[in-house]
């Protein structure tokens, strides 16, 4: 190797990708970094001991790809706000609204009454 013998990822928005420069592909050894440990306690602290009210603000383009983080959140939080590709799917399901060539989870679009139902509660 030329330029390190150690993959170190220090990008917390991008850890869940699995892009092979966010994976360290071909380094034996990877790590996490101070940044992104700095991140995880931050988040760990907002969901194990919140300061109330707390408001999650999550997006992305699909639905199904967040199933579990929004059920999740669900029971953690005060409020959620879908924003991003997200949004089209759930306003074309809980509204009826017209969306156009908008990012549109068919799959995800599927899970959104349970989520809704869950969120009423």
């Amino acid at each position: 190797r030329k330029l390190a013998d150690i993959y170190c990822n220090d990008a917390f928005g991008t850890a869940h990708r699995a892009h092979s420069s966010m994976v360290g592909e071909g380094f034996d050894v990877k790590c996490s970094g101070g940044l992104m440990s700095k991140e995880l306690e931050a988040f760990a602290k907002v969901l194990d001991e919140p300061a109330k009210p707390v408001l999650a603000i999550l997006g992305g383009a699909k639905v199904s790809d967040k199933i579990q983080l929004i059920m999740n959140m669900l029971n953690k939080v005060d409020k959620i706000i879908i924003g991003g590709g997200m949004a089209y799917t759930f306003l074309k399901v809980t509204d009826k609204m017209e969306i156009g060539t908008s990012l549109y989870d068919e799959e995800g679009a599927k899970i959104v009454p349970e989520i809704m139902e869950k969120a009423a509660k």
